[in-house]
């Protein structure tokens, strides 16, 4: 029997794993909620219940809209969450990267 391609070893990922996987195949269009360019990610945390949401950002937003950001990417994700029946167990901490705006020439 031949050895199987790496991309095709079998492996079965934890509920994290796979609610990181949805949220970060959505992400996409919580970016295109707001004018500004605003990138998301969801990485599972290493305790299996928290998922650590990145976000960058220009750092010139205002905080107000920051925080709108974040309240925006945290319901999202637990609203996928409930629809597995998973939102009682899940944390979702915040790091945030703000980024210099380019200059416009």
């Amino acid at each position: 029997m031949s050895e199987k391609a790496p991309g095709f070893e079998d492996y079965t990922p934890s509920r994290l794993e796979w609610l990181v996987v949805i949220l970060n195949s959505f992400a996409q269009h919580i970016n295109s909620m707001h004018g500004d360019n605003v990138n998301y990610a969801y990485i599972p945390g290493e305790d299996g219940k928290t998922i650590i949401l990145h976000i960058i950002h220009y750092d010139d937003l205002k905080p107000e809209n920051v925080s709108n950001l974040e309240d925006v990417a945290k319901t999202f994700a637990i609203g996928i969450a409930k629809n597995y029946k998973w939102d009682s167990w899940i944390e979702i901490k915040t790091q945030w990267n703000p980024i210099e705006r380019p200059t416009k020439h």
